[in-house]
């Protein structure tokens, strides 16, 4: 028998039969990392919650129609100039699809990555050019138009869904919904070329950054300049980002040819994509010894081991930076907008207290990249607890994020000018995050990738996370004067939920912060309570990721 080399498939060939298998691959990952019902939650709830915000925007846009009993014309005024104009909301909405897509289109540093972290003998078809006669451009190219379906799937048609649910909410009862349903194809399909130009970007850059030396350097540098070029006006925002553009002028030519452009920025990405599938061995020095000996002011126990091991394979795994920068960017967004936004013309009074609950909120994230790096399967041999890996998780996280979070909120009460609340923030900060996280580990333990999709552990984080949230949220607006609230609350239960009521005047506000400290000494006793009811729940439960 004869054995010959078998030439790989035409382009096409290649592509159609790719992007279909890796469209099934996506979809076995997600019911293989949860459950199926547990993955239509997602679009479920961000469909309920775009059509409250649908039923919500005559609020935003300034067309509810509430005014002051005493003032009419004055509050009139005030309330159109605290309220977002619709130009303001379509930024917003395409600012924040941009900058996801920018961060999901890191396609060309995934493809070694798969092939050297391969799991009990399985593959990913990312990673088939290593394995079978296939060329790279069309299997990449594939990978690309497959997130784009996904993400459609996922994301843009539940968010389309819940605003025609909005919609139909205000017809049934009878409230104006400034958003027609005509409208909703034009939404989506700008929405759809916003994502395809973010999710274009961020593969040339790292096809870039893969195949040059000179990538390291040139794809941050540019990435700056570009940011600097937006933000002092050189090239407006709606001129760099397509679909605002279309949505803002209508000029709904643009659309095919936003489209067709994305599509050819991602073919040329995946012609750069270099076919070096080689795993690369390096080494480190010694790291374990010199980070034990950093961390005497635990003192010589257990803890102090587990900790500088966390530390350890962190740092060994290169994914510090990772961890770091999912940490930051939200960060650096809030510093954007206090930096970028005029406050005055938003419809409630941000200020420095506003921001602090957030921080606590963003450490799930951190958290769970802690319970990723490695398998901890391996300590079912060792002397070790769960419920002890926990705390040093625990602790690790907040030795590498809370100066992160305090140099914020200096930054922040430098930009607002507001010195005077950066205490009760820093308290509302540490609380926040010790109860987020602490809540994380007792809920999730070392799989909270996996729980967040159980139904029942999504709706108890859920309720234990907003209700705090949104109390110090609102308080903040008043600087934690609660005599605002409940003023309200009296005239509300007086004449009804369409009771009226003064606007809110900042002068009038006790800055006693009494509300803001109360909820935050109540969030970090729950959080110490959750630490030591770690060992009840994850006692005798086995090392497992």
């Amino acid at each position: 028998m004869k054995f010959g080399l078998r030439e790989p498939p035409k382009f096409g060939i290649s592509f159609g039969s790719n992007f279909v298998v890796m469209f099934r691959e996506e979809w076995r990952q997600n019911v293989d990392f949860a459950k199926k019902r547990h993955i239509m939650m997602f679009p479920i709830m961000l469909a309920l919650v775009t059509m409250i915000i649908t039923v919500g925007l005559r609020f935003l846009t300034g067309d509810a129609g509430i005014e002051s009993a005493y003032d009419t014309v004055k509050a009139a005024e005030a309330q159109a100039e605290k309220a977002f104009t619709w130009n303001e909301l379509k930024i917003g909405l395409h600012l924040s699809l941009f900058m996801f897509s920018l961060g999901m289109g890191s396609f060309a540093f995934i493809g070694r990555n798969v092939v050297s972290q391969r799991a009990s003998g399985k593959s990913y078809l990312l990673a088939s050019p290593a394995l079978l006669p296939l060329e790279l451009p069309p299997v990449y190219l594939a990978y690309y138009c497959k997130e784009v379906a996904f993400y459609l799937c996922l994301i843009l048609s539940p968010a389309v869904i819940g605003m025609a649910l909005g919609i139909l909410f205000g017809h049934i009862t009878e409230l104006s919904v400034p958003l027609l349903l005509s409208s909703l194809p034009v939404i989506l399909g700008c929405m759809l070329v916003t994502l395809m130009q973010g999710l274009s970007i961020s593969f040339l850059a790292s096809a870039v950054w893969s195949r040059y030396r000179f990538g390291a350097w040139l794809v941050p540098l540019v990435a700056v300049l570009a940011g600097v070029i937006v933000a002092i006006d050189w090239i407006s925002l709606e001129h760099a980002i397509i679909g605002l553009q279309v949505q803002l002028t209508h000029k709904f030519i643009l659309l095919p040819i936003a489209f067709l452009c994305s599509l050819l920025v991602a073919t040329f990405a995946s012609y750069l994509v270099p076919d070096d599938f080689e795993v690369r061995v390096s080494t480190r020095s010694e790291l374990f010894d010199p980070v034990y000996n950093k961390l005497s002011f635990l003192g010589q126990n257990q803890m102090r081991t587990l900790v500088a091991k966390e530390i350890v394979d962190v740092w060994r795994s290169g994914t510090l930076f990772k961890m770091l920068g999912s940490y930051c960017v939200p960060l650096l967004f809030l510093l954007a907008l206090a930096w970028l936004a005029d406050f005055a013309r938003f419809p409630i009074p941000f200020n420095l207290l506003s921001y602090a609950p957030f921080l606590g909120f963003f450490g799930f994230n951190f958290y769970s990249w802690l319970n990723a790096v490695d398998s901890p399967d391996f300590l079912n041999g060792l002397p070790v607890r769960v419920p002890q890996l926990l705390r040093a998780k625990i602790l690790v996280y907040f030795l590498m994020t809370t100066w992160i979070s305090i140099l914020f909120l200096i930054l922040m009460a430098h930009l607002l000018d507001q010195w005077a609340g950066l205490v009760p923030a820093l308290l509302v900060m540490i609380a926040n995050s010790v109860y987020i996280v602490a809540l994380s580990g007792l809920l999730m333990g070392l799989r909270p990738n996996k729980a967040i999709f159980d139904t029942q552990i999504m709706a108890i984080f859920w309720v234990a996370t907003v209700i705090p949230l949104v109390s110090l949220f609102l308080l903040s607006f008043t600087q934690g004067d609660m005599s605002l609230y409940a003023n309200q609350f009296e005239q509300v239960r007086a004449g009804g939920v369409a009771a009226e009521s003064t606007i809110y005047d900042s002068a009038q506000a006790e800055t006693s912060f009494g509300g803001i400290v109360a909820i935050s000494v109540g969030l970090l006793a729950l959080g110490g309570t959750f630490l030591l009811m770690l060992e009840r729940r994850w006692g005798r439960a086995a090392f497992e990721n």
